[in-house]
């Protein structure tokens, strides 16, 4: 009994540490957001391309509250959290009137050298994504740049593999005014969840 309590405490400890240094590893590869700019993201000219290859421009998102975060496939640390985040408003979004033709969520690759739609789509059935809800894009280096800056998302690239990079959660109105940020993740998503709602013209 006292050896079993002993493997269970050293147990919980590695788990623990494991924790922490996952959490050391995220927060040496996120930088600080900066300012947002004003006017609509869909002013932007850039061309992208969905999980299903299908080109479009941002103007084309015009007509729905949509909730954006970038980030790229690969990510082992922030990513994943920030899409847990994205799949905790998803939730709770499915619970209210707020269907598919008002509200929409995108990832956006920051890594389009790597994240082809391909990989976009593997992402889409790794994590579940509900095609009708979730729109997953990527581009090419000057159009992620452009709206990284519109966004006020930071990025760069460390290694070959992995970005540093600004841990944002965008709400845009239908018109691609930005309406709400927040660079919080695994936080309280209140504020985010009353900023989609107003923006939908929908309350709980």
């Amino acid at each position: 009994m006292k050896r079993l309590l002993i493997l269970t405490i050293v147990g919980v400890s590695l788990i623990s540490a494991a924790d922490a240094q996952e959490e050391d590893a995220a927060q040496k590869l996120t930088l600080s957001p900066a300012d947002p700019a004003e006017g609509s993201v869909y002013d932007l000219d850039s061309r992208w391309k969905t999980q299903e290859g299908e080109e479009l421009a941002l103007k084309d998102l015009q007509g729905k509250v949509r909730i954006v975060a970038m980030g790229y496939t690969s990510c082992k640390y922030a990513c994943p959290r920030i899409i847990a985040d994205l799949q905790r408003i998803e939730r709770e979004l499915k619970d209210e009137t707020l269907g598919t033709d008002r509200v929409s969520l995108s990832f956006i690759s920051i890594d389009p050298e790597t994240d082809t739609p391909a990989r976009m789509k593997k992402l889409e059935k790794d994590y579940k994504f509900d095609p009708k809800r979730w729109l997953l894009l990527t581009g090419d280096e000057d159009g992620v740049l452009e709206l990284a800056v519109a966004l006020g998302m930071k990025y760069r690239q460390t290694t070959a593999l992995d970005f540093a990079h600004s841990n944002i959660i965008t709400v845009l109105a239908p018109d691609g005014r930005i309406v709400h940020q927040t660079a919080e993740i695994g936080a309280d998503l209140s504020r985010t969840l009353a900023a989609i709602r107003k923006a939908a013209s929908v309350t709980k």
